[in-house]
Formats: C-alpha cells, sequence, structure tokens
C-alpha cells in the first residue's frame, strides 16, 4: 500500500512539474511575442527613413519627403484602368476645382494624352518621366504606378500634399522624387501666387509680388532654375525621360535655365500645354525658338506635324515636341 501510495504521488507531483514548466514555456511565448509586437522607440528610430543626401544639390531644391505622415483628409480615388494594365490614385481637391471634379466623374484626368504617354512607355522601357508642374499628380502617379521613376515638380503645397499622400496609398515612394518649387530664372526667390479655388491648375506666380512669408503660407512659393535638378537626375541616372510641361506662362524660365538638363538627359518627347494668349506671345515665341534649335518638331499626337507658321493661331491647347525617328511610333 505505501509503494503504492508512493508511486501515485509522484505520478502527481511529476504532473505537477511539468504543468508548471509548461506554463513557464506558454508565459515566455506570449512575452516574447508580446515584445516584439510593441514598437519600441529603437524599432521606429531604425526604421525611419532619412532623406539621401544629393552632391551639390542647391540649398534651395525643396525635396520633400514621401514618409511624412499626412495629417489632412483628403478625398483620394482609384482611377480607371489605362489600356488594361495601369491604374493609380489620386487625392482631389473639393469639387469646386475643375480638375478635381473632372476626375472625380471620369475617374481619370486627360485620358488621351496620358494613354499617349503611357503607350510610349510601354514601348521603351528604359524611358522614364519628369513632370514639370504636376497639380495634383495624375501624370505621376500614372507613370509611377506603371513602374517607371518619376521628377515630379509642383510648387502649390495644398498640390504637394495630395501627391505625397496618394504616393504613400500606392507605396510608390521608391519611384518618385517629389521638388516642391517654381521654376523661374533666378534661383532663391520667394512669390506668392494667385488664388483661384476654381482652377488649382491655373495659379501662377506673380513675379512682383517678393518678400518674407510664412512657411505656412499656402501660396508662398521658392524659386529655382531648372537646370538645379540635374543633380537629382544625376543622382538617379536618369538618361532618358518624357517630359510634360503645364506652368502657366513659365515654360519660358525652364528653357532659359535648362540647358544642362536638356544637354544631360535625351527628352525625346515633351508633352506641353500650348497656351500662347496675346499677353504670353513673346514668352511662347522664346519656347518655340528654343525647342526647334534643338531639333524638336512639333505634332499634334507625335505624329502629325503643326506648322511653326500657325503656332500663335491655330495650335492646339495641348502640343508634343518630338525630337526622335518617328517611324517605330507612328
Amino acid at each position: 500500500m505505501e509503494n503504492c501510495f508512493t508511486t501515485i504521488f509522484n505520478q502527481r507531483k511529476r504532473k505537477s512539474i511539468l504543468f508548471a514548466l509548461a506554463i513557464a514555456v506558454l508565459y515566455a511565448v506570449y512575452y516574447f511575442k508580446l515584445n516584439s509586437t510593441i514598437p519600441t522607440t529603437l524599432n521606429i528610430q531604425a526604421t525611419k527613413t532619412i532623406a539621401p543626401q544629393i552632391p551639390n544639390l542647391s540649398k534651395y531644391v525643396n525635396i520633400i519627403d514621401l514618409h511624412e505622415d499626412t495629417k489632412e483628409n483628403f478625398t483620394c480615388i482609384e482611377t480607371k484602368y489605362l489600356l488594361h494594365i495601369v491604374k493609380t490614385t489620386i487625392c482631389l481637391h473639393d469639387t469646386r476645382d475643375a480638375v478635381s471634379n473632372d476626375i472625380k466623374k471620369k475617374k481619370i484626368w486627360e485620358e488621351r494624352l496620358i494613354t499617349e504617354v503611357i503607350s510610349f512607355l510601354i514601348k521603351y522601357p528604359h524611358m522614364d518621366f519628369i513632370d514639370v508642374g504636376a497639380n495634383v499628380g495624375s501624370y505621376t502617379m500614372f507613370a509611377a504606378s506603371f513602374g517607371r521613376r518619376v521628377i515630379s515638380i509642383e510648387c502649390f503645397k495644398p498640390n504637394i500634399n495630395r501627391i505625397r499622400k496618394a504616393v504613400q496609398i500606392e507605396n510608390v515612394q521608391d519611384k518618385v522624387v517629389l521638388v516642391g518649387n517654381a521654376i523661374y530664372s533666378e534661383s532663391g526667390k520667394t512669390f506668392k501666387m494667385n488664388s483661384d479655388p476654381f482652377n488649382v491648375g491655373a495659379q501662377a506666380i506673380i513675379e512682383k509680388d517678393t518678400g518674407e512669408y510664412s512657411n505656412d503660407d499656402m501660396y508662398a512659393v521658392t524659386t529655382i532654375r531648372f537646370d538645379e535638378i540635374l543633380p537629382i537626375l544625376q543622382d538617379k541616372d536618369i538618361r532618358n525621360a518624357v517630359m510634360k510641361v503645364d506652368i502657366q506662362w513659365a515654360e519660358i524660365f525652364l528653357c532659359e535655365t535648362g540647358k544642362k538638363v536638356f544637354d544631360y538627359v535625351n527628352i525625346p518627347v515633351v508633352l506641353m500645354e500650348w497656351d500662347a494668349v496675346p499677353h504670353a506671345k513673346a514668352r511662347m515665341g522664346v519656347v518655340l525658338k528654343f525647342f526647334i534649335e534643338r531639333g524638336y518638331v512639333a505634332t499634334k499626337d507625335m505624329c502629325a506635324d503643326l506648322n511653326t507658321a500657325d503656332a500663335f493661331n491655330s495650335w492646339p491647347g495641348d502640343i508634343f515636341w518630338v525630337n526622335m525617328n518617328r517611324s517605330q511610333i507612328c
């Protein structure tokens, strides 16, 4: 009887020890998992993205941190598919803005033109994209979502914030460099922009309105010369790119200050808004001369030539400057 009692006691003792060990193991596993999922200060610092140092970059070039949290709530829409292969996200202004209202209704902006750009990028996989005057980023976002590297230049802070939010939603921070400046003949100037909530894309800098402005002033912009993006292009090794330009009669500054960029990068196609209103005729004449002297041909759709004699009379509102053998695209 004593041996039987001792055996039972020992069995119960072993079970108690095993049970205690099991509890200890489970607690250790739980503790490890709990601590591995809680982001400590060290983990946060270790994963924080630090903006790269780009050699020879001007102090006036404002590269936007695309990982910074966007505190505002925006209306962001998923676009329709283009060519059945690519869609993206665009973050909008309220529906007073003509562009945002159109995108909200149609799920895309300037579909014909963006389709032509994407079609060209499909044919030439080595081509990247430069978006000068990005507005809310329609072209920037389609090119980035298609997998191309994009240098996007936009000076209006509310537009910048919307592009950053769309970039984060699409997770294309590695594809986009967003430059928050206006292109001008001099670097480091601060100007105000005119306000037009009904057509944000038509806002332009007021060249006579210079001075000191608060960083919180959404209409204050800092200027750069176009050649000042050259260190970014060199750092990213961008040697071939399609360009889109829509900067409200400031195209003259791109031409006057962009020789080094055009010398460094092969830019066979430039999509440009052509708004040759009477008060801008002199400026657009400089633009016309710049591209013709560089061997570009003005076209309607990359293929149908436009007569330069009609530049200020009957050219369409958007043109493609082309400098390449067009037998491969027409």
